[in-house]
């Protein structure tokens, strides 16, 4: 994911002052639950976003989900330098560059497994060490589950897709029998 500049100053700014006040921790935990409360609920996407709605407006309301949600006073005070700048239409993609700062300087890799059946815990350890093995990180996984690949997996590691299905297999051999590659 390539953040705008924007995004990754301001992501900098948090990164480093948390950093610096020793709430790093905390401030990811906080990053984490915006980030889900922006993919779960439309209307705060939609509410963050909004040019139309005043900066006091957004302010008492980020303020009452602060307080609700016991943000770390850094991260609340983020919150509103951000309505002030008039930046908080870019959270999303503030948070984005956050995290990506934060599995940088702790070295995980946020890794997408998908696989055709649910994989067992053996599998899923076996596939991990490999992955770190391959690439000196630790990965940060999220599974899911696609029938349609009808067998393996795929690993998604950023903008690289690890194609291992069933389905990817099959497809190739079409290709080559198509092109008359295939030899016996």
């Amino acid at each position: 994911m390539i953040q705008s500049r924007v995004a990754m100053r301001y992501a900098m700014a948090l990164f480093q002052e948390a950093q610096q006040h020793n709430l790093l921790e905390t401030v990811i935990e906080d990053v984490r639950g915006l980030t889900t409360m922006l993919k779960e609920s439309r209307d705060f996407a939609l509410f963050v976003s909004s040019p139309i709605i005043k900066a006091s407006q957004k302010q008492a309301v980020l303020t009452a989900i602060a307080d609700k949600a016991c943000l770390a006073k850094l991260t609340h005070t983020f919150l509103a330098l951000l309505v002030e700048k008039n930046r908080i239409a870019e959270l999303r993609d503030i948070l984005a560059a956050f995290k990506t700062l934060y599995n940088n300087a702790h070295n995980l890799l946020p890794v997408e497994i998908t696989s055709a059946i649910e994989l067992d815990s053996t599998q899923k350890e076996h596939l991990l060490r490999t992955i770190e093995k391959r690439t000196g990180k630790k990965p940060l996984p999220t599974y899911s589950i696609n029938p349609s690949l009808i067998g393996g997996f795929t690993v998604k590691i950023g903008d690289t897709l690890i194609d291992s299905s069933l389905r990817h297999q099959l497809t190739l051999l079409k290709q080559r029998l198509l092109e008359g590659t295939l030899s016996n």
